[in-house]
């Protein structure tokens, strides 16, 4: 008998505000008692037309990691800054090894498509067991498909669903509480 792997998808397009929804679900849980370590991201200040910081918190430390190398303003292609990334995944590594009641990942994107970035601290996220959340946008949806090699839960980008997702896996993490409270976004 295989156990089922407890890993989410909050599936977004460009027009949601993924970061909003997931930063609301993390203090959700986290004032209901749950522990949950990884990455949150949000967008920083503007650094080109079109372009914004790419910021990663390190959960639940709170130490942040800029993504993006300030290429300056007239840059067109990607910003992101590898060792930046290295940095943030190795914060993802150790969160894993603390084994938090959920684990969240800033993203599944083109590096991860492309076997680089992220994808072995999920992959070793997933071995561990570990409730993992992971924002993907709908364009990547069949490379998380295929990177995961069996159904996921996929989520919309709503407080509400994400609560609804992890309330199940935290039960006993959380003294029995009957709910996380407020919900949706």
């Amino acid at each position: 008998m295989t156990m089922p792997v407890r890993a989410a998808a909050v599936v977004y397009t460009r027009e949601d505000d993924v970061d909003a929804v997931l930063a609301a679900a993390v203090q959700a849980m986290s004032r209901a008692g749950m522990v949950i370590g990884g990455l949150l991201q949000r967008a920083g200040r503007p650094t080109a037309p079109g372009k914004r910081e790419m910021l990663v918190r390190i959960l639940p430390d709170g130490e942040t990691i800029c993504l993006s190398e300030p290429r300056g303003p007239g840059v067109q292609g990607c910003v992101l800054d590898t060792d930046a990334l290295t940095r943030a995944a190795m914060a993802f590594r150790h969160a894993t090894l603390r084994r938090p009641d959920l684990l969240l990942a800033n993203r599944f994107g083109k590096q991860e498509a492309a076997g680089e970035g992220l994808r072995a601290e999920l992959a070793e996220a997933i071995m561990a067991d570990i409730p993992l959340l992971v924002p993907v946008r709908a364009e990547m949806l069949p490379d998380w498909r295929a990177f995961f090699g069996e159904p996921a839960q996929e989520l919309p980008p709503t407080t509400g669903a994400i609560l609804d997702w992890a309330w199940p896996l935290a039960r006993d993490h959380v003294g029995g509480r009957k709910e996380f409270g407020a919900a949706s976004v």
